[in-house]
């Protein structure tokens, strides 16, 4: 009773170990006194009272700051607040909970699963008789009937475990009940953050969402699970991460450009493949486009740098052709190729990044011309368009030093 300290809002329900040290960090440097107005109970007039917040655990504080809340807020409001924003819950969440506790409890009597889904606007909280508001709203973002219906028979779990603010996440929703079976709670997360890697596969799950029961929508779903065990499999994080730069992106070109012919025998993807026949189908496959792209004729123009290292397992390649450009676009997944003009017209000259090592890296560096002879980034992108790491912006400084 002795310490106090100013929350904000924002101010998560659930803390983490890093949110419950800073809280009692803050109490620690608290000089705050009761003021005589409030009184001891009778019932502790003989209990110490004094914590020693030294000697208290980040679990206690994280106990305490847990029953304070339900004793605040009560403990219906702090359990339909959970099930709503199961992640992430703030304090000024649970007073916007509270102000709309009866209506949000008959909703969720209604059908609980779909609690998540509230979250989406607050403000339709105050005009909710029924679900159609909330099922208007998904409609809008790109959901369909047919998966309004199959998420209101799935568990909580589920709907919890998608992040209903991104269309990729609610594109793999949609997949999953266009399949029209259960999908485990684990795998969820997984296929969702496995967009990251497969490039244009959400874009083309979002196009195809009235037609997701065809041979190629079942290849992209055992395709992927077959590329996430494999990337299960692997222990190490940088080993993970290389797999899904590399591997996943050339899956990903198969995949699409499987779906979008028109074979008379498309390749269908069944229950006994493993990784490697994956990997060996679409190394097949991008031999033949090789073919073909190199039945085209070639393009070339004046080199500024051409190839070399720029030590520390760092090298480049300067892009100096129409082939290399178009292998440029496949392996990063850019909209390299568009520049084709400009490179002709030295406005802007290309290279590939690479730094090679137990976690490797690659970028797309472009230069754009500044007057007579200067040059100067323009940009620099990883695979699909990613951000890139600190250590490639360093290197493509170090490239445009030589360039001047």
């Amino acid at each position: 009773m002795r310490r106090r300290v100013k929350l904000q809002e924002s101010c998560a329900v659930l803390l983490s170990d890093e949110a419950a040290w800073n809280l009692k960090s803050e109490l620690m440097r608290s000089v705050w006194q009761p003021p005589p107005s409030i009184c001891i109970p009778d019932s502790l007039a003989d209990t110490r009272l004094d914590l020693v917040l030294e000697a208290t655990s980040l679990q206690d504080i994280q106990r305490a700051w847990t029953a304070a809340i339900k004793k605040r807020f009560g403990i219906d409001v702090f359990k339909i607040a959970l099930r709503i924003i199961p992640r992430n819950t703030s304090l000024f969440d649970l007073s916007r909970v509270a102000a709309f506790k009866s209506v949000l409890s008959k909703r969720l009597c209604e059908n609980p699963a779909l609690a998540p889904l509230l979250a989406q606007d607050p403000g339709m909280w105050s005009n909710l008789p029924n679900w159609r508001v909330v099922k208007n709203r998904m409609l809008a973002q790109g959901l369909s009937q047919q998966t309004w219906r199959w998420l209101a028979r799935q568990r909580a779990g589920y709907v919890a475990r998608v992040n209903w603010s991104q269309l990729s996440h609610l594109s793999w929703v949609n997949f999953h009940a266009a399949l029209g079976r259960d999908m485990p709670i684990s795998w969820v997360d997984k296929q969702t953050a496995a967009l990251l890697g497969f490039g244009g596969l959400g874009t083309w799950l979002r196009r195809n969402h009235e037609n997701l029961g065809n041979d190629a929508a079942l290849n992209i779903l055992r395709a992927v699970r077959l590329a996430l065990q494999r990337r299960e499999s692997m222990g190490k994080a940088e080993h993970q991460h290389e797999l899904a730069q590399q591997e996943f992106p050339l899956i990903a070109d198969w995949l699409l450009g499987s779906a979008a012919s028109s074979t008379k025998r498309p390749v269908v993807i069944s229950r006994h493949w493993t990784y490697d026949t994956l990997m060996a189908r679409q190394a097949h496959w991008h031999l033949v486009e090789h073919d073909l792209d190199m039945g085209r004729p070639n393009v070339f123009w004046p080199e500024v740098l051409g190839m070399g290292s720029l030590g520390n397992n760092v090298d480049f390649i300067e892009l100096n052709s129409l082939n290399a450009l178009l292998s440029e676009a496949k392996k990063m997944h850019h909209c390299v190729p568009s520049y084709i003009d400009r490179c002709m017209a030295g406005d802007v000259c290309i290279f590939h990044l690479q730094i090679k090592g137990h976690a490797p890296q690659r970028g797309t560096l472009e230069f754009q011309r500044l007057g007579l002879n200067g040059w100067q980034i323009s940009q620099l992108k990883g695979p699909c368009n990613a951000p890139v790491s600190s250590q490639l912006w360093s290197a493509a400084h170090l490239l445009l030093s030589r360039i001047h």
